[in-house]
């Protein structure tokens, strides 16, 4: 019905006659007013051919056909192939009109027996039919569009399990084609972890428990691989209440699977950044450092094996630490590949990968361990299955890698503080030592020169005055030994200060004071050679002074020790350092056997020692029979370079 405003009218039906009779329509046509059907819109085609011109331009809800015989019975199927959704009715002969019907006309009418009535209901009959047969065949189209064209996949199943139906994408999801699949049950591609519970579900469906459920599970595709989906089921009952089969909408969700572990790693990633900063920056320990960084690595890679090693002072790689099966750990220990590998981290300071050749091939991935962004301290090795390089954080690790250098090297350093430290006890200890050696010496000195000088000449005096009362002459000459040894007395104590500090190394620096320790060299006989080249700065004191004493020992061992009267010292600046070299042409020695405890021995420390505290070089060179040569090489601080008295 169709509504304009208030009023309601019955839409048109356009009725398609074809008759024998030229004059049949009117027959008709009155057999339609007599029952009322004015909503018929009767057109008259003549003949067959005409007929079918008409339908070819025009739309026409029925066909009325009243042809003779077995015309009849061919026109009906003529008239099918044309219009195949146009309704025909018949009016002739039973038994052809029943015949016809079987070709597909809709209805008949009974030349003769029929009335207005009959032949309106007949044709109405035909139309609704028709009508009603579309609207199936439309739904059905629609449900078939539906079910082949979803983006998910969509499946009938048994109750046995087995694929009924099943569309092109639920095909395309599990790799199988539809007629592969449709040999098959769910059970079969179902990953068997997943199994139990989609059984479960299903019995629970069938009992009624539950109207539809929906999981996530694992399939197999048909190239082994696993896929993802997330499955929605329910169950199908006739009137009844008897289970028919289950629907199945399968989604893939691979995808989604490998976002969230992604996330999941990234989490776990993140988790371990900050255990590692925490944990790494509390020991102080290199193999706490090594086994607690390959714990984190197996935590967040899921690795099979892996090794941290370290270069040592002449640039190899040690091993540190070890974790993963013995024998997997054996099988990848020296293989070209990993030396390889190794090599190029160590040049290239980034990281690489490796495959491992064999009946289970490896995968490899080294690291370096990377020191102020830099230096390479050494690597992290890594080694699992095929997939390791796809599955590794390569980022994640490099950070881990990083982290564990930056510990490393606070624990070298820490330690290189602990050595310093223990180093500078015993300095201490040895200093002390040589203070009070040099304490005795001087007490030896003072009391073996000065202080019997000194008695010598009070005796001397006391003599004379025991001799010579108040009043008495003084003969020339007299007081000549007195004032001799009054004199010695002054210069024995100017040499024992100058030994202590000489005052022209603080008036006029450590330049003018060793060419003064030369000069009295040669007074005293002796070839003493001397070549300096400081320019006009001063050094620092400190600087000046151990250089000083450094230059005053080993004058000291040439002339006592060397048997040659020639000497050499030189003194010079070298870029940001000061040379210090003192040689005699003597006998020589061998400095690996200087008698322990010695004086000469005291020496050499206490030289050592002073330049090692500035920071410096000291070097003996010397063999029996070639001399001895003493240097020392003292850097000058930045900041102190250029400074003047």
């Amino acid at each position: 019905m169709e509504e304009t405003g208030m009023m309601t009218r019955t839409p048109t039906i356009r009725v398609l006659l074809i008759g024998g009779d030229p004059e049949g329509v009117l027959p008709v046509r009155a057999m339609l007013d007599e029952a009322g059907a004015g909503d018929f819109d009767l057109t008259d085609a003549g003949g067959l051919s005409e007929a079918i011109g008409r339908l070819a331009e025009e739309d026409f809800d029925a066909i009325l056909l009243d042809l003779p015989d077995t015309r009849g019975l061919d026109a009906a199927a003529r008239l099918r192939k044309v219009a195949p959704h146009v309704p025909v009715v018949l009016g002739d002969a039973e038994e052809v009109a029943f015949r016809a019907l079987d070709e597909g006309a809709q209805d008949r009418r009974v030349k003769g027996r029929g009335n207005g009535e009959l032949l309106v209901r007949s044709i109405r009959y035909a139309v609704e039919r028709e009508r009603a047969e579309e609207a199936l065949r439309e739904s059905e189209e629609r449900f078939r569009a539906t079910f082949e064209q979803a983006a998910v996949g969509i499946a009938h199943v048994g109750l046995d399990g087995r694929w009924l139906r099943v569309n092109q994408k639920l095909c395309e999801i599990v790799g199988y084609a539809r007629e592969e699949l449709i040999e098959l049950t769910f059970q079969d591609i179902t990953y068997p972890d997943d199994l139990d519970k989609d059984l479960e579900h299903a019995r629970r469906l069938l009992d009624g428990e539950i109207g539809t459920y929906a999981a996530e599970k694992r399939y197999f595709r048909k190239d082994g691989s696993v896929v993802w989906v997330h499955l929605t089921v329910s169950l199908v009952r006739d009137p009844c209440g008897t289970p028919k089969y289950f629907i199945s909408v399968v989604e893939d969700i691979t995808g989604r699977k490998r976002t969230e572990e992604r996330l999941r790693r990234t989490l776990n990633a993140l988790l371990a950044l900050y255990e590692a900063g925490r944990v790494l920056g509390s020991t102080l320990e290199p193999e706490k450092i090594g086994t607690k960084l390959l714990e984190i690595v197996h935590r967040v890679a899921d690795v099979g094996a892996a090794a941290i090693s370290l270069r040592d002072e002449q640039g190899r790689l040690r091993t540190l630490h070890l974790s993963g099966p013995e024998d997997l750990l054996r099988s990848v220990g020296g293989t070209p590949e990993i030396q390889a590998a190794r090599r190029e981290v160590l040049k290239t300071a980034e990281h690489r990968t490796f495959r491992l050749p064999g009946a289970t091939p490896l995968e490899g991935l080294c690291l370096p361990l990377l020191q102020a962004g830099h230096r390479v301290v050494g690597v992290v090795e890594v080694y699992g299955s095929e997939d390791l390089v796809e599955r590794v954080p390569v980022e994640l690790l490099g950070g881990l890698a990083g982290q564990a250098a930056g510990a490393l090297e606070n624990a070298r350093l820490y330690g290189k503080l602990s050595e310093r430290e223990e180093q500078l006890k015993a300095l201490v200890g040895k200093l002390m030592a040589a203070q009070e050696e040099e304490r005795r010496r001087v007490a030896y000195e003072v009391h073996d020169g000065v202080t019997q000088v000194a008695i010598a000449a009070h005796q001397n005096l006391q003599a004379f005055a025991d001799d010579h009362p108040p009043g008495s002459t003084v003969d020339a000459g007299e007081l000549d030994r007195p004032l001799e040894l009054a004199q010695q007395t002054v210069v024995e104590a100017r040499r024992v200060i100058e030994g202590l500090r000489p005052t022209v190394l603080d008036d006029f620096g450590l330049a003018a004071a060793v060419r003064l320790r030369a000069e009295r060299l040669r007074a005293e006989g002796r070839q003493a050679d001397y070549m300096e080249n400081l320019g006009e700065e001063r050094l620092p004191a400190r600087i000046e002074t151990a250089l000083y004493r450094v230059a005053q020992e080993a004058l000291t061992n040439a002339v006592k020790h060397s048997g040659s009267d020639r000497v050499y010292v030189a003194l010079e600046r070298r870029e940001k350092k000061v040379r210090l070299e003192v040689r005699d042409y003597g006998r020589g020695f061998d400095p690996s056997v200087v008698p322990k405890g010695s004086g000469e021995r005291v020496g050499l420390s206490g030289m050592r020692e002073r330049v090692a505290l500035l920071g410096g070089e000291f070097k003996i060179h010397s063999r029996p029979g070639e001399g001895t040569s003493v240097v020392a090489e003292v850097p000058i601080p930045p900041s102190e370079e250029g400074h003047e008295r």
